[in-house]
């Protein structure tokens, strides 16, 4: 039976001491109901400040749950906001341990009915979902959005085996600034000063550890879900964005999880989807209440009725900047079942078949996760590159999951990188970018163990390229656009070289949506203006 409304009380100032004496920052968001109690908890585990960046869209969160009578708690990750220690760097088994040690904490507080969920986006996702893999007692339910199953391959810091570049000069920079502000005094009290002069001199730089892992080794291994899907056995609702870089996580997670799992992924980049742009927006804040109401007090609300996927299929490139043109749809399973649309690369009307530069393709869209996908006219791209056409299309072709480029090239150094730009081009000649992914020669067969390519030497490499969502219009074309550059979005190799594509032994394969694919009326909860 749903809850509420209830008045809402909130404490700033509560601290829980782990197990090496480092002093752990909470906000406690509680239903203000006597005798209604005990509630279940939603816990929120991130490194961005609590008491001031983020107070704003935690109060718009936390009191929306608590007046539907939960309680909230957010807590500050060691050693940033008002909790004390270091954080020498993301998503460390210390992280993980603090966290099932304040679940404890919330299991045996008066107003907890031992009951507990996690939530998060990005970060916090990583955080509810490697907590979970951890199976501590209480942990009953998560929902992990903008979240990954590998945090080597489709994370921050590398990308098909070369270094994430763009991310490389926003993200690190953006946490080493944030960790150098003190804790406020108000809230960590006595000892602030000498807690911020501390942290200011024991800080790493994370980008330096990274750097030493250019390979997926155990040290990308610990925290990522694909080394064993099993662990995750709470029911965990996933939600992603086409523009998000995480995207692929979400899709395998929801691919390879074993526990009970429901999906979604709407139209928007790296944002909340109350907030997501591109629009259509979605109301995860009444979504996530259903969740964790069936999961945690046994609401009879249908939440278990939502269909395995639900997708919002892009019907109209190039894609509006505010909002998306096309629908949403349920499959009742994923993956879909195999079909697909295979282009050989000799069979296409082509520009060149070899690549020597410049570094600048892939300037037009230089942005991964909130803008990369939204992007105007990528002709100059294509036209420093190995452009592969398809004739005007036929017919309406729907591309709906992961694109693989199989591609047999070689390099003149024993180095090279090879990009895969996916694109539509209308009558007109504009093209417009759809989805993209690259390949550092080093790893011509998997992540983890990287070869020198030889010169002149044939090879065959595999490209995944970023999952979509795109119907592509009757009287366009199909391009697919090559070359040794994606920047900035992947970091160079260490010279010029040149490469050389073989279209005869080459072939894109399309994933392609259900023949019996349709717009289907889904229940799904009206977006509403919350702060991102």
């Amino acid at each position: 039976m749903e809850a509420g409304p209830y008045e809402v009380t909130i404490d700033r100032r509560v601290f829980v001491t782990m197990r090496d004496g480092v002093r752990i920052a909470l906000t406690v968001y509680l239903p203000d109901a006597p005798g209604a109690g005990p509630f279940p908890t939603i816990v929120e585990s991130v490194p961005y400040r609590k008491d001031d960046d983020c107070f704003a869209r935690d109060y718009t969160t936390y009191t929306y749950l608590a007046q539907r009578g939960f309680a909230g708690v957010r807590i500050d990750v060691r050693g940033t906001g008002a909790s004390t220690g270091i954080l020498e760097d993301e998503y460390l088994e210390s992280e993980q341990q603090d966290n099932i040690e304040v679940l404890d904490w919330v299991a045996r507080q008066p107003w907890s009915n031992g009951r507990v969920g996690m939530w998060g986006i990005s970060w916090g996702g990583f955080s509810a979902l490697q907590t979970a893999m951890l199976r501590p007692a209480g942990l009953e339910a998560i929902v992990a959005m903008h979240a990954t199953h590998d945090r080597f391959a489709c994370d921050v810091h590398y990308v098909g085996g070369s270094l994430h570049a763009s991310e490389q000069g926003d993200w690190p920079p953006t946490m080493v600034t944030s960790n150098a502000l003190p804790p406020d005094p108000d809230i960590f009290g006595e000892g602030w000063e000498e807690e911020w002069k501390s942290r200011l001199d024991s800080t790493p730089p994370w980008t330096l550890e990274w750097l030493r892992h250019q390979k997926r080794d155990d040290y990308w291994e610990h925290g990522s879900p694909a080394t064993d899907y099993s662990a995750i056995e709470c029911p965990t609702l996933l939600i992603g964005g086409w523009l998000d870089g995480y995207v692929d996580g979400i899709l395998a997670l929801a691919e390879n999880l074993e526990c009970p799992t429901r999906t979604i992924v709407g139209p928007w980049g790296h944002h909340r989807p109350a907030t997501g742009e591109p629009g259509p927006t979605l109301d995860h804040l009444e979504l996530m209440t259903r969740w964790f109401g069936h999961h945690l007090r046994d609401d009879d609300n249908g939440v278990m009725e939502i269909p395995a996927l639900t997708a919002f299929i892009r019907t109209t490139p190039p894609y509006d900047d505010t909002e998306a043109a096309g629908y949403w749809r349920a499959e009742p399973a994923w993956p879909l079942a195999h079909r697909s649309l295979d282009l050989d690369l000799g069979d296409l009307d082509f520009s060149t078949t070899t690549w020597s530069g410049p570094q600048w393709v892939g300037s037009h869209a230089p942005g991964w996760d909130r803008s990369g996908i939204r992007s105007k006219d990528g002709s100059a791209d294509d036209a420093a590159s190995m452009m592969f056409d398809t004739s005007p299309l036929d017919e309406e072709v729907e591309i709906f999951g992961t694109p693989v480029a199989h591609l047999n090239l070689s390099t003149d150094q024993p180095f090279g990188l090879v990009c895969v730009r996916l694109l539509t081009v209308a009558p007109d000649g504009s093209s417009h970018l759809i989805t993209r992914g690259s390949r550092n020669l080093a790893f011509p067969d998997d992540l983890s163990s990287p070869v020198r390519p030889e010169p002149g030497l044939p090879i065959d490499v595999e490209v995944p390229i970023q999952a979509t969502s795109a119907v592509l219009q009757q009287g366009t074309r199909i391009r697919i656009a090559i070359s040794g550059a994606d920047f900035p979005l992947v970091w160079p190799p260490p010279g010029r070289f040149r490469l050389t594509i073989d279209p005869a032994r080459s072939t894109l394969i399309l994933p392609l949506a259900n023949a019996d694919a349709e717009e289907r009326a889904l229940d799904l909860p009206p977006a509403v203006p919350y702060p991102d």
